[in-house]
């Protein structure tokens, strides 16, 4: 996992990431402080990537394919930042020849991340295996609708093929593992491994994606995001989840990627899970109050089961309205005041800012029992209209003092395409 950060002003784009990486490997896990999350996506325009996730695509670093379009595409510009994006999406798909196999065993990844997500969360607090497996059939069934929600992404006749040539691989998972726990609920297991494949919803084996930047036609900084979980069906698996367009009018935006929860405490003034508890506590204590009022001035049971769903309307109403005031009220003098500041930081200022709001979550992985998931040194970068990509911190794994040839020949691509008769700066 990872914590990253996108803070988007009308003159600049500020991204941060950790340098955290955690590895599963025989059910345990190892973390290394070293991987790099953020990319200029061009050596020459004012445009970077992020990643989080899963640091692979179907078998690729995600480091790899970057870097790997970054030197086929030299001198190339777009007019706006979903047209960079368009464009190197489009290079996923083709800067491999994937194969059947490939589509495969994307498949089963997918399946095999929603199942062990379903598995873990209903395992725990439970004390034995027919509380697993009734946790298991409740989360399986919630995870199910919120699948069938969303649209199809493969159709019947293209998920055919796939199911006959992983059938197997996926009667052995659903029978294996902590699923041998789950007496009775292979067939709900094998349910919820198919729709997962079929639906538009990323699974936790997904990568996330964010590309920020300029593109040749804009003025103000965009920022898009998708979540990827690879090709099937010869089409990448690929959902949309944040797209912003700066406009004059706009007031800035804080964007925080991955694990996200420190930074929504430190600009909702309330951390998010125990917001959703509160939420659903105070509509619970209103809806026993009216009930217990109700039966002390004498209303009997049947009385009260006449009148329930007006109760419980009423207690909708007035939980929605309490919980309007405290949104309207954490925007005030929370959220809002960081977000106009933002708008009018300068650009050191805004790396700053960016870089404080990934060490926040670093921090207190660091002091809490969790697994420390977010850590190592910050990458900061700054993209601006005029200056372009600019590293404000970079890790790198080699010391660049020693390493001249590497320094002197990084824009040699471009340079040797640019002016094909000019000296060979590698060599210089």
């Amino acid at each position: 996992m990872t914590a990253e950060i996108a803070i988007l002003n009308k003159s600049a784009v500020a991204l941060a990431t950790d340098s955290k990486v955690t590895l599963t490997q025989s059910g345990r896990q190892k973390t290394y402080d070293t991987v790099d999350k953020l990319f200029s996506l061009s050596k020459t325009e004012p445009v970077g990537a992020m990643i989080y996730g899963n640091a692979e695509f179907i078998g690729f670093p995600w480091e790899t394919i970057v870097k790997e379009y970054r030197r086929k595409t030299p001198n190339v510009s777009f007019p706006t930042v979903f047209d960079w994006a368009d464009n190197f999406t489009k290079f996923l798909k083709e800067f491999f020849p994937f194969g059947q196999s490939d589509e495969d065993a994307v498949a089963v990844a997918i399946a095999q991340s929603s199942l062990i997500n379903v598995s873990q969360e209903a395992f725990q607090g439970t004390r034995n295996q027919e509380e697993f497996a009734k946790q298991f059939e409740q989360f399986a069934l919630a995870y199910i609708a919120e699948l069938e929600a969303a649209p199809e992404f493969l159709t019947e006749a293209e998920w055919g093929p796939i199911s006959a040539r992983i059938s197997g691989t996926l009667d052995s998972a659903c029978s294996n593992g902590m699923m041998r726990h789950a007496l009775g609920h292979q067939a709900l297991a094998r349910k919820l491994c198919e729709t997962s494949i079929r639906r538009m919803l990323a699974s936790p084996a997904a990568t996330g994606l964010v590309i920020a930047g300029f593109g040749e036609r804009d003025l103000l900084p965009s920022l898009i995001s998708f979540d990827v979980d690879g090709i099937l069906g010869g089409r990448l698996k690929i959902a949309e989840t944040h797209k912003h367009d700066m406009t004059r009018r706009d007031s800035g935006v804080i964007l925080p990627f991955a694990q996200t929860d420190m930074v929504e405490r430190f600009m909702q003034g309330i951390d998010p899970a125990y917001s959703m508890l509160i939420h659903e506590s105070v509509g619970e204590l209103i809806l026993n109050s009216v009930v217990n009022a109700a039966k002390l001035l004498g209303h009997s049971d049947e009385d009260l089961a006449k009148v329930a769903p007006a109760i419980e309307n009423a207690t909708q109403a007035a939980v929605h309205a309490f919980w309007e005031g405290h949104e309207r009220h954490r925007r005030e003098y929370f959220a809002s005041p960081i977000i106009e500041m933002a708008m009018s930081l300068p650009k050191d200022e805004l790396a700053n800012l960016a870089e404080s709001l990934v060490s926040l979550t670093s921090l207190q992985r660091r002091v809490s029992r969790e697994l420390e998931t977010v850590g190592g040194a910050i990458d900061v970068a700054v993209i601006s209209k005029g200056d372009g990509f600019v590293w404000i911190k970079r890790k790198h794994y080699f010391n660049p003092d020693r390493n001249l040839r590497f320094v002197n020949g990084y824009f040699y691509e471009h340079s040797r395409k640019a002016n094909p008769g000019g000296p060979d700066v590698n060599n210089a």
